[in-house]
């Protein structure tokens, strides 16, 4: 039992540290004791087909109790190859965070990073998959018979604004980001996979309309390793690990026991600004 209670508040405290990284709009207190926590490494990576530089954050977790910011792993070695041949050695900008020089995400590629920290190796890959284009951001009113992520689809009353792009026929996985009057700390996040609508034309429900907002929807392109990181987190996040069966970490396609994920992925933006006059036109 002694066992499993320590598993339970070390990945409790994993837990907080990721869904701050991941999803920074969501909070979820949990009051435990955390001295016992056995320390993880923790490494956050994403490439993505827009501009550079992109960062890897390597922090860890550890023996808790009130502490509430993450120690940063500096000094590490960390370098990112592709499959053409580039190799870039990152630069550390700030204790704990490291910014690359020559990398460029480009759709097809593979991208593999290895982290040398605290005299253990550490390393993870991910493909890019090709960029799928939003075609139109659209405001809708309620259906239940829609695709669409959480809401009372009873109230008919309700106005969203939905998502609507063409799923290439091979197997894809998404994430989807609302960025809401350009604030990330108000973003929400939503996963999607097409098992059910393989080369459909795609219509998702990914917000709520509110007069006066400008939406940023953002639709990145993830393999499958980083889609199961995010669902496998994203269940941890909404379960009770305390009163339930010993929780196991979120899948990770991190090596040698490295808890976060590094990642690849294209990504389309469209923007959508609420006024009263289209907010009104809704049928």
């Amino acid at each position: 039992m002694k066992t499993k209670i320590k598993h339970t508040q070390s990945l409790l405290v994993v837990l907080s540290i990721l869904a701050n990284l991941i999803f920074p709009g969501c909070q979820k207190v949990i009051n435990i004791d955390l001295n016992e926590a056995a320390p993880h490494i923790v490494i956050e990576g994403l490439i993505t087909d827009k501009p550079g530089p992109y960062t890897v954050s390597i922090s860890k977790s550890g023996s808790y109790f009130n502490q509430p910011v993450l120690p940063p792993v500096s000094d590490a070695v960390v370098i990112i190859t592709d499959n053409v041949g580039t190799i870039d050695t990152l630069r550390e900008k700030k204790p704990g965070v490291y910014l690359t020089s020559r990398t460029r995400g480009i759709p097809g590629r593979t991208y593999i990073l290895k982290v040398l920290a605290e005299n253990q190796e550490y390393t993870g890959s991910s493909t890019m998959h090709f960029h799928v284009r939003i075609d139109s951001l659209n405001l809708v009113r309620n259906q239940s018979d829609r695709i669409y992520f959480g809401g009372n689809a009873d109230d008919n009353t309700n106005v969203e604004v939905h998502c609507y792009f063409i799923d290439p026929v091979e197997k894809n996985f998404y994430r989807i980001k609302v960025i809401k009057n350009d604030s990330t700390r108000v973003a929400e996040y939503r996963l999607y996979d097409d098992q059910y609508t393989n080369g459909q034309e795609i219509e998702l429900r990914v917000a709520r309309a509110i007069v006066g907002d400008t939406d940023i929807i953002e639709l990145y392109s993830l393999d499958r390793q980083t889609f199961d990181y995010y669902r496998t987190l994203e269940d941890l996040l909404y379960s009770n690990p305390v009163f339930g069966s010993t929780p196991a970490n979120p899948n990770t396609n991190l090596s040698n026991g490295a808890l976060g994920y590094f990642g690849a992925s294209a990504i389309s933006s469209e923007t959508i600004k609420i006024t009263k006059s289209i907010f009104n036109k809704v049928k």
